[in-house]
């Protein structure tokens, strides 16, 4: 992920130079790649882990900025002007397959004027290596850089009923995506469509029957969910690979949908012909599924020695979970130590403990291991001596183990062969033969949990 260092200071403060800020974000777990000047930028390219997809925009980086540097976080506004008609009276959404497709937001931009990108906004993009298209294309480019939400805009006249439906493709099936080369579609894929055909890959591509062009007066903007694997096995299946399907595979933030397509449609109002011609047609048409709720998670402030073997103040356990964006719903601190004045009475068992809910860009906070995790990065790895003393217990086999592997090693030795099957089966399998256990077999869970 490469990042601008101007671009960043719109978000946070940077009272630090670009190389100790490079250096604290390596520590906490972005690693630094490279720095290289930019015209009158740097861009600092960070390698992002597959479970911090929330670090695939600029924001991202900036709020672990903020955390690192002490400093708030300035979101920026997504506050489109919005006029009637509404975007439900001018165009429709259906999902036909939501296991892939999740959720799907539509807004409608009529009177748009194609054309050059202001030299700002071609400056930012270049410093990323992205080149610039034109002002509405190179919005959903910024917008994407900044937030991690993948958008696409297609031209609404040429969505034949002016309509978008989205459904697996179908056998013999074929699109022209907008790099002009043809792929073939099949079951399984995701499409995006019109009354009669495929004009997207959805999470992977655009159609070329559909893009924008300097004739674009009337734009349908599109910001969805798509399912991680199918995304990711519909890229590879066409070999055709791109910055939004790289982050449709990791997985986008539920919650940050609805504003990507808002603050997109901002800067589409204010850059491709300003508030008085360009009209965003009021709400959005928006199908599918909303975000659930996320479940809280505990942290007991005495597993931090447990684990780390140091101790961290519980309020400064507090102030890092609520500047990463935990929402804190309890917090019961130690009895021997006051940090925040008496603790409620009968609450003060143990060693005290801190609940919140995680962020919805940190699906990987589910655990208290994942919080713990989060205090000691930002703490700093560095903070914990090299001779701190953490207890362990060792392992050791059982005697069920030790019979187990000499029945083995007799068997194979005796022309036995061993057969390893597969983990997951189906019910009926499990039940008609397991000579090995009396155990009831693992069920995998099945719904939205």
């Amino acid at each position: 992920m490469i990042v601008s260092w101007n671009w960043l200071k719109d978000y946070v403060v940077l009272d630090i130079e670009p190389e100790e800020l490079a250096r604290r974000l390596m520590m906490a777990g972005l690693n630094h790649e490279s720095t290289k000047t930019v015209d009158d930028d740097l861009a600092i390219d960070l390698e992002v882990t597959s479970n911090r997809p929330d670090c695939l925009g600029h924001l991202g980086v900036a709020r672990e900025a903020a955390v690192l540097c002490g400093h708030p976080l300035r979101l920026p506004p997504a506050a489109p002007r919005e006029s009637q008609p509404a975007a439900a009276e001018l165009t429709r959404v259906a999902i036909e397959c939501p296991e892939l497709c999740p959720r799907y937001i539509a807004r409608v931009i009529r009177g748009v004027r194609i054309g050059p990108s202001p030299d700002w906004l071609v400056g930012r993009l270049r410093t990323l290596g992205i080149s610039s298209i034109n002002n509405v294309v190179d919005v959903t480019n910024y917008v994407l850089m900044e937030c991690g939400q993948p958008l696409h805009v297609f031209d609404l006249t040429k969505l034949t009923g002016r309509q978008i439906l989205v459904r697996e493709a179908r056998t013999g099936e074929r699109l022209e995506a907008i790099d002009h080369k043809t792929y073939e579609l099949s079951p399984g894929m995701c499409v995006i469509a019109d009354e009669q055909s495929p004009v997207a890959v959805g999470g992977v591509m655009g159609g070329a029957a559909s893009e924008v062009s300097a004739a674009t007066t009337e734009i349908l903007l599109e910001a969805a969910q798509f399912d991680p694997a199918s995304v990711r096995a519909t890229a590879r299946r066409l070999n055709l690979h791109s910055d939004s399907s790289y982050r449709f595979e990791r997985g986008v933030d539920p919650e940050g949908v609805d504003w990507a397509s808002r603050r997109a449609a901002q800067w589409i109002q204010e850059l491709a012909g300003g508030h008085e011609q360009v009209h965003v047609a009021a709400g959005s048409v928006d199908v599918g599924r909303q975000p659930a709720p996320r479940a809280p998670v505990v942290l007991r402030f005495d597993q931090l020695r447990r684990i780390l073997g140091i101790e961290i103040d519980p309020a400064e356990v507090c102030r890092i979970l609520q500047a990463l964006g935990n929402t804190e719903r309890s917090v019961v601190f130690p009895a021997r130590v006051d940090y925040r004045g008496s603790s409620p009475a009968g609450q003060a068992a143990d060693g005290g403990a801190v609940e919140v809910v995680p962020p919805s860009w940190r699906a990987d906070l589910t655990r208290e291991i994942d919080l713990i995790e989060e205090v000691a990065r930002i703490h700093g790895y560095d903070a914990i001596p090299e001779d701190v003393s953490v207890p362990m217990a060792t392992s050791a086999r059982s005697i069920e183990d030790w019979v187990l592997a000499e029945v083995r090693q007799v068997l194979t030795a005796a022309g036995f062969d061993e057969a390893l099957t597969v983990s997951v089966v189906e019910e009926d399998w499990s039940a008609a033969f397991s000579p090995w256990t009396d155990a009831p077999p693992l069920v995998e869970a099945t719904g939205d949990s």
